[in-house]
């Protein structure tokens, strides 16, 4: 069983279209950071040099990619966490199928170790698709502008009391962002992984990119026209929100996780063959 979850791991780690992925994420971070950060430490240096001037510092906390939902960098990145997270190895479970691999590795291996293997790699791959780059932001910010505490009365911080943990990113900040990006990686992974049972119905590879997509947007839009925006994925996962709450995260990731593993799972045991 380890053996299988390592090798799996390293398929998906170890092949095109995850350093495809991952350039792209990191191309939307590198696109921001020399718009966005050039101009806080000018805003910091004038600060810092004219006695006069009121205001407040630009810090690394409230300018790295996942810190608002305002700039188009940041509605690009987080519109495109499906696709990005399912790219890398969301259909490989297919290719598996339709070129025999699967059948010759449960041929010498227990089927259910496969199945296992199989959704740990397209969740921790797609999952850290996403927050690599997001970490990679925080860091350069944090190279150019201070660490400091965020200032509550300071109109651009964006985190208002009434948005989820807003109390714990005036105390614990740098404990903020690592939950959100932890948060973002939970369900870039979970989203990538509802390609896998998919698999079992249609017969045209391209639905394995797509379906995660249309998922993830379309549960995202229903849920806030019905008012249970509180359980809206875009909305839980963005840091300038007013919905959501420790609960809804909880919950929302459960059913999703049961929706993308339970049913490939029992399907793909229950199969003689692939």
């Amino acid at each position: 069983m380890q053996r299988m979850i390592k090798f799996e791991l390293k398929r998906s780690f170890k092949n095109r279209l995850f350093l495809i992925s991952l350039l792209i994420s990191l191309a939307l971070v590198t696109w921001y950071s020399i718009e966005r950060i050039p101009y806080c430490v000018q805003l910091n240096s004038e600060f810092l040099n004219d006695e006069n001037l009121m205001g407040f510092f630009e810090i690394s906390y409230t300018n790295w990619i996942g810190s608002h939902n305002i700039y188009l960098q940041q509605n690009i990145f987080y519109m495109a966490i499906p696709i990005l997270a399912t790219l890398p190895f969301g259909s490989s479970f297919y290719d598996d199928i339709n070129r025999g691999y699967a059948r010759n590795v449960c041929v010498r291996a227990k089927k259910k170790y496969y199945l296992v293997a199989k959704y740990i790699a397209v969740f921790v791959s797609g999952g850290c698709v996403v927050a690599i780059p997001m970490v990679l932001s925080f860091l350069i910010s944090s190279m150019f502008l201070p660490t400091m505490l965020p200032e509550a009365s300071y109109t651009f911080t964006n985190i208002y009391p009434a948005y989820k943990w807003a109390d714990l990113f005036y105390v614990q900040p740098l404990l903020y962002t690592s939950i959100y990006i932890f948060i973002t990686f939970l369900f870039s992974g979970v989203t990538a992984s509802l390609s896998l049972f998919i698999t079992f119905f249609l017969d045209r590879k391209f639905v394995t990119f797509v379906f995660p997509f249309f998922i993830y947007i379309f549960s995202s839009f229903c849920l806030e026209m019905l008012g249970f925006d509180a359980y809206s994925i875009r909305n839980l996962v963005t840091t300038t929100s007013e919905s959501g709450t420790t609960f809804s995260v909880t919950i929302l990731f459960l059913i999703f996780f049961c929706l993308s593993f339970f049913p490939y799972y029992f399907i793909g045991a229950k199969k003689d063959v692939f």
